[in-house]
């Protein structure tokens, strides 16, 4: 099960999908030029993190909440990853290991 885990963490689809979550929103972030619509997943767990920070603790500045953002960006992002490495398991396993 460890190394199950250990494959979720770190697996390409993890990768994949935390790149996909934090580079748009944060090319944005620097330059409104670079905003674009791939920023729009980013935007709504930064949005929803924000309002979360601002109901518990509504003294803090907007980029306080950037360490929330990336935890939960990851946290979703290994949920892919463990998705992935499942499928490719049983994937494996229905072709006899190959």
């Amino acid at each position: 099960m460890t190394g199950f885990l250990r494959r979720a963490v770190s697996s390409p689809a993890t990768i994949a999908t935390y790149l996909a979550l934090v580079v748009p929103f944060a090319l944005g972030w620097l330059s409104t030029a670079l905003y674009s619509p791939l920023a729009l997943p980013g935007y709504l767990i930064y949005s929803v993190g924000t309002a979360i920070g601002n109901a518990i603790a509504p003294r803090f500045e907007f980029w306080v909440y950037w360490v929330p953002f990336l935890g939960g960006c990851y946290a979703i992002a290994v949920a892919v990853g463990a998705g992935y490495e499942w499928w490719r398991e049983q994937r494996a396993a229905s072709s006899g290991g190959l």
